[in-house]
């Protein structure tokens, strides 16, 4: 027997809404859901008793009919916290959108408010904003994508007052795994390139604070030593195109090398823009191979040969987890498992050779 609240309503379903009509009602939704309102009210209310069949019912209804749920009034109802932030990186021209639209979606369809904030300016500047926000007092729970200082993260006053989220960054036990930091994908990479028949190489990684350019530097060596292979060394970026055309420098000053392993693609393709400035041919003289299938990639000249991970769904974990932890809830076991990852084989690898096309004009400064 269904419990009461879980008893559809007798009204008929709600078609979606057209442009500018009036605000959708609790009621039409749980019409649309075939569920009673109270049942939606539980839900808006993070009720964890309500059915999953259910949970999924009011979400979709609620995405179709636009629904956006008083939030001010809720939380002076309830004494709740409606608002989480999402902080995104100073280089966020460079940041996939799919992650960050998802972890909104995610947010906004479990009733909660969502702010974007880019933090940009001086070390000193951006900790000061960060301070100014985590003071606010309708804040529920902050979701970062790039690493937090460490006098926010170690201070117990700030941490046990606000759940704080570091996609890629979690704790000892998840080993970062839930999220798109796992670097493991590196080892596929060079094992192809070995294949292929390249013996020395070179890594353009990510800066260092990111736990994602680290697992992928970490792999990267890993792999190198397993194959007995030559690594010749190590350029550091700042995930834009623009830093990644800067380590054309270091990797022509090794004229051995032969394929260069780069933790994103925008440092890949500035790569390959000063390459071919220097009159180096990718894939003739030099491979190279990306990372995270941006749509860029795939149009570039010649065409960037990369890994593909479900980012979208990543950012919606890292949300999940966040919410997770602002209701008292234990995370879902998925969330803690490894995204999917897939390599694309594109124009920018090739069999290794021997060639004189490196050219010999100054490498870029």
């Amino acid at each position: 027997m269904q419990d009461h609240d879980d008893i559809a309503s007798e009204a008929s379903p709600a078609p979606s809404r057209p442009a500018g009509t009036k605000p959708a009602t609790i009621r039409e939704v749980a019409a649309l859901a075939g569920v009673s309102h109270q049942t939606v009210s539980r839900f808006l209310n993070q009720d964890t008793a309500i059915r999953a069949a259910s949970v999924e019912k009011i979400k979709q209804a609620m995405a179709t009919l636009h629904y956006s749920p008083n939030l001010a009034a809720r939380a002076l109802r309830s004494q709740r916290k409606y608002r989480v932030v999402v902080m995104a990186p100073d280089v966020s021209q460079y940041f996939p959108i799919n992650v960050l639209s998802r972890a909104a979606e995610t947010a906004q369809l479990a009733g909660y408010r969502v702010d974007l904030m880019v933090l940009e300016g001086t070390a000193k500047e951006r900790m000061a904003r960060m301070e100014t926000m985590l003071a606010g007092d309708d804040l529920a729970g902050v979701l970062s994508f790039f690493p937090l200082p460490a006098e926010i993260t170690a201070d117990a006053a700030i941490t046990g007052r606000v759940p704080i989220v570091v996609s890629g960054s979690y704790d000892g036990k998840m080993r970062a795994s839930g999220s798109f930091a796992d670097g493991t994908a590196i080892l596929q990479i060079v094992k192809y390139l070995h294949d292929l028949g390249h013996r020395d190489f070179f890594h353009v990684a990510g800066p260092a604070e990111w736990s994602s350019a680290s697992n992928r530097m970490i792999a990267y060596e890993k792999a190198i030593a397993d194959l007995g292979v030559r690594s010749h060394g190590m350029a550091r970026g700042d995930w834009s195109a623009e830093s990644g055309y800067r380590t054309a420098a270091q990797v022509l000053s090794h004229p051995d090398v032969s394929a260069v392993v780069v933790a994103n693609d925008q440092m890949a393709m500035g790569l390959m823009r000063a390459l071919h400035e220097n009159g180096v041919d990718v894939p003739g003289a030099m491979s190279v191979f990306g990372w995270d299938d941006m749509a860029e990639a795939r149009y570039f000249v010649p065409s960037l040969s990369t890994v593909r991970m479900d980012l979208a769904a990543q950012g919606a974990a890292g949300m999940a987890r966040l919410i997770a932890l602002i209701r008292g809830e234990e995370p879902q076991p998925e969330l803690l498992l490894a995204p999917k990852m897939e390599l694309v084989f594109r124009e920018s690898c090739a069999p290794a050779r021997r060639s004189s096309t490196k050219g010999t004009q100054a490498p870029p400064t």
